[in-house]
């Protein structure tokens, strides 16, 4: 009965603190220095048909939307404007009553024209970290918050870095990338598993993974000359476009490496813990065995992330009158390479993290 009466205590904590949440970023417009107007009312007009020289149709609507003002200045004040939205919605958005949108007010001659910056998203975003949040506790108790916690303290540390590059304007930026990669890791690893044999085991093989995958992709590079690889594909890239993918394939990298030597270590000392006569040879042959279990699993997660990164980019390209080839060099190949070279690492780290923690292992038995 008390432990009945102590989910149902859990569930409406949940559920209360939720709607609360909810109301919240619902009416926190005051905090926000941009104007923010609530649609109250919408008339939507004609639909007609467009076609472009690719022969890619589409539908356009224009609607004459109403809403008040929010915050700042001009709160309470209502105004009327047009917003234009296609089927497609590529590059716009329909909208509904009772939205929230960032506009921009401008006064010219006495009269007040207004425009559609972007959609207020915070509630939307604040109802899922709050769900995230709450199904770790639920499933992971402790555990789970201090993988929260790890993951705000690297995305914070990452921010940092971002900035510290940005401000200084370095030209060698590969580096320090690099370099707080290797500090994310070794933070998550203490943070999680705690500083220990385990933890130490682990960073060693992610290290030597990662390095062994890193050098074979440099290699790969410098005895082909980079010859297919458009740097300048990268989006947005106003720095060095390879010191860019190199940083971001040693992030990318480490992530894999770390997955695959976590298990692997993981299931070991577990194994080691419940069978303490077990020897190197069986928990080597183990470690090889957990290795090819997630190694096809966490090779198809990287082709999916490829695929989920570039799919509308291809598309739009392929819409366009593109080649095969052609929207695969400048949308695709960056990606795959990256694929492949976090595949590389997958495959090494293996028997390193397999070897490593069954000879420390045996050592111990002795």
């Amino acid at each position: 009965m008390l432990k009945v009466k102590k989910i149902l205590l859990e569930v409406a904590v949940i559920f209360l603190g939720g709607i609360a949440l909810y109301f919240a970023t619902s009416h926190n417009a005051f905090m926000y220095q941009q104007p923010i107007l609530q649609v109250t009312a919408v008339e939507n007009g004609k639909t007609s048909v467009t076609k472009d020289e690719f022969s890619n149709r589409d539908e356009q609507t224009t609607q004459r939307l109403t809403g008040r003002i929010l915050n700042g200045s001009s709160k309470g004040e209502k105004y009327t404007f047009s917003n234009t939205y296609t089927k497609s919605g590529g590059i716009d958005q329909k909208f509904h009553v009772g939205q929230q949108l960032f506009v921009n007010l401008y006064h010219q001659k006495g009269r007040t024209s207004v425009s559609v910056s972007t959609y207020k998203r915070d509630t939307y975003f604040a109802i899922l970290v709050w769900i995230m949040l709450c199904l770790l506790l639920l499933v992971m108790k402790i555990k789970g918050l201090r993988a929260l916690g790890s993951v705000l303290f690297n995305f914070i540390l990452f921010i940092l870095i971002v900035q510290l590059d940005v401000n200084w304007n370095i030209t060698s930026f590969f580096a320090i990338f690099a370099c707080s990669a290797l500090i994310f890791t070794a933070l998550t690893l203490v943070w999680i598993l705690g500083w220990n044999k385990q933890c130490l085991i682990t960073l060693e093989a992610i290290v030597i993974g990662t390095a062994l995958a890193f050098a074979i992709c440099i290699f790969a590079m410098w005895i082909t000359n980079d010859q297919g690889m458009h740097y300048e594909a990268l989006d947005f890239a106003t720095q060095q476009p390879k010191q860019l993918f190199l940083a971001a394939s040693v992030i990318g990298l480490l992530g894999t490496v770390m997955d695959a030597a976590t298990d692997i270590v993981s299931t070991l000392f577990e194994m080691k813990r419940r069978q303490p006569q077990v020897g190197f040879k069986r928990l080597y042959s183990s470690g090889k065995q957990v290795g090819k279990s997630i190694m096809g699993p966490l090779v198809n997660v990287l082709l999916l992330i490829f695929f989920a990164e570039t799919f509308t980019l291809a598309i739009l390209y392929f819409r366009t009158g593109n080649s095969i080839g052609y929207t695969f060099s400048w949308t695709m190949s960056l990606g795959l390479v990256q694929s492949l070279i976090s595949g590389i690492g997958i495959t090494l780290v293996i028997p390193t993290a397999s070897f490593l923690a069954a000879i420390t292992l045996g050592r111990t038995e002795k």
